[in-house]
């Protein structure tokens, strides 16, 4: 939620909202206890997951097809 996001960033280590926070899933006073620095993993433990996403869709050519035969259109579409 960015309202939640923006009132916690704005927070220092140990302070708590002056005021509490509305987001959609109601008010919430935001304590800060701690802070610590993102950790990506490595390149190499994701790729496989990441190169693989784009495989797990639609081939190009089956989902032009299916759009073109959806269309209303006077055109025909020859290949």
């Amino acid at each position: 939620m960015p309202e939640f996001s923006q009132a916690m960033t704005a927070l220092k280590k140990g302070e708590t909202t002056e005021t509490p926070v509305k987001t959609q899933f109601g008010y919430h006073i935001i304590q800060l206890d701690d802070t610590r620095a993102a950790q990506f993993p490595p390149l190499a433990d994701v790729k496989p997951q990441i190169t693989a996403a784009p495989r797990s869709s639609r081939r190009p050519q089956a989902f032009r097809d299916e759009l073109r035969a959806k269309a209303k259109t006077d055109y025909k579409f020859t290949n």
